[in-house]
């Protein structure tokens, strides 16, 4: 019902606070806030097991708030696949999270009810890749290890080796071993095949530092300008350059021509002077050679 505010609207644009609000409050219909460990990632409102007057410090008033949760927690059979349904829907439209609230619901159903081991597996692998899509390394190691580690069950599935080498990829920032961990044909295929299609997706997008990438809606003006900058100078050398033309000489007359040519062996003449080349030389070295 609280997804009938979004009805008829992008199925990936982001939810109004409003509307978040409300299928907050519907997650917690079935799985209290005291009963969720990641309750913390809860974006709008309170718990209504919260009691605002209560001293923080009164260990009493939290135990009481504990034991009426568990008496109203929901662990019909499929109830965690709803929940599980709420939080792929929540990583389509990018409320990482708020779909992070959810999957720990869904996780706390499915240990209360004590029976299930694939879908817990499931559960809580789901929970690693969220958490470290959103760049927190730290927590989805910690869980790992104080949370995940603890079920017999979860020791020896598909899941917990996916988990761990993506962990361990990340930490280590190491891209190699990150794609080798996520890859389609790599050892963990089967684990990702099992996966809700939008966390498979999400593994795709997970980033040795930092958060995965959101939708970008706007283009930074700024990042591209050196890159138009660089493409009109490329265009600009590659663009074949025109010979310069010598502009055409006025035609000459015959008198002028005639002067031209003259003024030309002239010069001529000049310079084989200056070289010893002369015809007056060469006349005086013929007269002196005696003939007889």
């Amino acid at each position: 019902a609280a997804f009938g505010l979004i009805m008829g609207q992008d199925l990936t644009a982001t939810i109004d606070k409003k509307a978040l609000a409300r299928i907050e409050e519907s997650i917690e219909t079935f799985v209290p806030d005291p009963l969720n460990r990641k309750r913390n990632y809860r974006r709008n409102g309170i718990s209504a097991y919260d009691d605002p007057n209560a001293d923080p410090n009164d260990k009493s008033a939290l135990r009481n708030a504990l034991e009426l949760a568990k008496q109203n927690i929901v662990t019909d059979s499929y109830a965690h696949e709803t929940l599980f349904q709420i939080g792929a829907e929540l990583i389509r439209r990018r409320h990482y999270e708020s779909a992070l609230y959810a999957l720990g619901a869904g996780t706390a159903s499915l240990e209360a009810e004590g029976f299930a081991t694939v879908s817990l597996s499931r559960a809580y692998v789901s929970e690693t890749v969220l958490t470290l899509a959103m760049g927190d390394t730290v927590a989805a190691s910690q869980d790992f290890q104080r949370v995940h580690l603890q079920r017999t069950s979860y020791l020896s599935s598909r899941e917990c080796a996916l988990g761990e080498d993506l962990i361990r990829a990340c930490d280590a920032m190491d891209l190699d071993a990150l794609d080798e961990a996520r890859s389609k044909t790599g050892p963990h295929r089967a684990a990702l095949a099992n996966l809700e299609p939008a966390l498979r997706g999400l593994v795709m997008e997970i980033r040795v530092s930092g958060r995965a990438k959101k939708e970008k809606k706007n283009v930074d003006v700024v990042s591209t300008k050196p890159a138009k900058i660089a493409t009109a100078v490329a265009s600009r050398a590659a663009a074949p350059t025109k010979p310069v033309l010598s502009s055409p000489k006025a035609e000459l007359s015959s008198d002028d021509l005639l002067k031209e040519t003259a003024a030309s062996f002239e010069e001529m003449d000049d310079i084989m002077n200056q070289m010893g080349l002369g015809d007056d030389e060469e006349e005086d070295d013929d007269d002196d050679i005696d003939l007889t």
